[in-house]
């Protein structure tokens, strides 16, 4: 009896590790961004729905934190959805260490792990999707050097320690600076904080306690939006050149304003719908072979952002 129902738990294992999907049936995706706060998902969501409408047989779920800073709602909500009935999840994770084992299991439990915007520790996902974000901090810095004639006094701004895309832009900038611009120094390298509200705290009291800065360079959306709120309130706003990353319509009017100088600004609806094919190829036991692919960068100014194309990047 005990040889029977172990030969039967063990058909119930190799079914749920090895589902087999009919042409029409609809396959279960999970979507875990990394906050609920930002434009970005907006975007990005905007490119998932476009696959799900090629493919036409998806049910999506779509559930991340708050904050970019919450890593633990992000695992909770990966272990969630670790079960049967799941056959893919696309997360973008908020620490490239505390995500590793939370994704090994799910790959463990038989489900289809791609991982976009932001890398994580690891091989046990099959795609990686995102912005060569240490490209896009070097592009970043490459402007900054230029409207500073590569002198002066730099603060690079940060969002939390652990976020892959976030510090490989920060590094990116960083070497290229080093490299390239050595009479550039940097004399603040700050985390603010994964929210609006925490960067703009934390702006507020940087640019108290740091005094002759020429050049700014924010790592993202939260902290972009934190600092020009700061410098605003400060009486500093377009007195300091500004180089902030991703866009919303608060900092278009802060490059319209010549409050910023640049924004580097991605393609989320891009890597959101190539997420969505990698999870579908990798449910229909055809991966892409492209463990790791890149989507567009673009250096917004004041010069190029009404043009068409640019356009299509900036508004949701």
């Amino acid at each position: 009896m005990m040889k029977k129902s172990l030969l039967l738990v063990l058909a119930c294992l190799v079914f749920w590790v090895h589902p087999v999907h009919s042409k029409d049936e609809n396959l279960h995706i999970v979507f875990i961004p990394k906050s609920s706060d930002q434009e970005f998902w907006t975007f990005m969501r905007q490119g998932v729905e476009k696959g799900i409408h090629e493919a036409g047989n998806i049910s999506l779920t779509w559930r991340g934190p708050s904050y970019n800073d919450d890593t633990d709602s992000q695992i909770m909500i990966l272990q969630e959805y670790t079960r049967p009935g799941i056959d893919a999840i696309i997360i973008a994770p908020t620490d490239r260490v505390r995500l590793v084992d939370p994704i090994r299991k799910a790959v463990a439990s038989g489900i289809k792990v791609v991982v976009v915007d932001s890398a994580v520790n690891g091989k046990h996902h099959l795609n990686f999707i995102a912005t060569d974000n240490y490209a896009a901090g070097q592009l970043a810095a490459q402007h900054l050097s230029a409207l500073l004639n590569a002198r002066g006094n730099v603060v690079v701004f940060r969002i939390v320690a652990g976020s892959a895309s976030t510090d490989d832009r920060a590094n990116g900038f960083i070497a290229y600076l080093k490299k390239n611009s050595p009479m550039m120094t940097i004399i603040a390298d700050t985390y603010g904080g994964g929210s609006r509200g925490k960067a703009l705290r934390s702006a507020t009291g940087l640019l108290k306690e740091t005094h002759q800065i020429d050049g700014i360079f924010a790592v993202n959306e939260s902290a972009s939006d934190g600092m020009l709120r700061a410098l605003r309130s400060a009486g500093l706003a377009g007195k300091i050149k500004f180089v902030g990353f991703d866009s919303t319509r608060f900092l278009l009017e802060g490059l319209e304003k010549q409050e910023i100088d640049g924004l580097v600004i991605q393609n989320p609806r891009q890597m959101g719908y190539l997420g969505i094919k990698a999870a579908v190829a990798a449910i229909n036991n055809s991966p892409i072979k492209d463990r790791t692919l890149f989507t567009d960068t673009t250096m917004v100014t004041r010069e190029n952002y009404q043009s068409p194309a640019i356009q299509k990047l900036l508004i949701p």
